[in-house]
């Protein structure tokens, strides 16, 4: 690897594998060395678990046995993987230049101690999609277009074509005469119930460099959820035009973003 080569490590939303992004990966410079974990929490040895705990060590994990940078990656992550590349950040400073936080579903502040208790009732399942991912179809008939089956739904109805194109490449199996959802649905919905209530203990522990990017019509990352955030590290914030799903509505001028931002800090 050069010195002119970046490396980063980019997590991907619940649900959505990695290669779901392609149409940004694709529009990122060439010099950019990109590590992902095609599916968290799939890995047998590394389930679900309270705070996503086990996601952040297989985050940690896969960068310290895949990156081959001594001076170490940025994290760039959309959602539940802006989430865990913060945590993971803050956990292991050594391993990361800089970090990249796309709209992430934040519970900071009073909200934490709401969350504790409810994850230990049904009332998670208000909070959180967890209970639309737990019955969810996950089996079709191989001669379904899944493209447009897709393209129906509400949460793909602005996204760029070519990202659900990519999703459906890399969310589905067909053998046979049916097609399998190949991101579980009980592990989409334990991560939504598992969505972490502890980040206050991660109070200036952030030592790289780091922006967050909160979606201009979401719903998602709120105010009073990442004004605590930016006030605990000391990060820059922008937003962005678009919906939750942002970086699959505009994959270009999120690209253009990502460089931007990774280049300005690795000068």
């Amino acid at each position: 690897m050069s010195k002119t080569d970046i490396s980063f490590h980019f997590a991907h939303a619940n649900g959505f594998p990695a290669g779901s992004y392609n149409a940004l990966f694709s529009s990122l410079p060439e010099h950019f060395h990109r590590l992902h974990v095609d599916r968290f929490g799939h890995d047998p040895q590394l389930p679900v678990n309270a705070n996503w705990r086990n996601q952040v060590n297989e985050l940690i994990k896969y960068v310290k046995a895949e990156n081959t940078d001594s001076r170490g990656v940025y994290a760039v992550g959309h959602s539940f993987g802006a989430v865990i590349s913060y945590m993971a950040a803050c956990e292991e400073p050594s391993l990361f230049r800089g970090l990249i936080m796309l709209d992430p579903p934040l519970v900071m502040g009073p909200m934490s101690y709401f969350f504790r208790f409810a994850k230990r009732t049904p009332l998670i399942n208000k909070l959180t999609p967890a209970k639309l991912a737990e019955t969810r179809n996950t089996q079709w008939p191989s001669h379904i277009d899944m493209e447009a089956y897709f393209q129906g739904k509400a949460l793909f109805r602005n996204m760029d074509k070519r990202c659900i194109r990519d999703y459906v490449k890399h969310v589905t199996h067909t053998k046979g005469e049916m097609t399998s959802l190949t991101f579980k649905a009980e592990v989409e919905a334990s991560l939504f119930r598992n969505v972490p209530h502890n980040l206050g203990k991660y109070k200036g522990k952030l030592k790289c460099p780091a922006l967050l990017v909160t979606a201009k019509d979401g719903a998602v990352c709120r105010p009073a959820m990442y004004e605590r955030l930016i006030q605990h590290n000391n990060i820059d914030h922008t937003e962005f035009k678009g919906g939750h799903m942002f970086p699959l509505e505009h994959p270009e001028a999120v690209a253009e973003l990502i460089s931007t931002t990774i280049s300005k800090w690795n000068n």
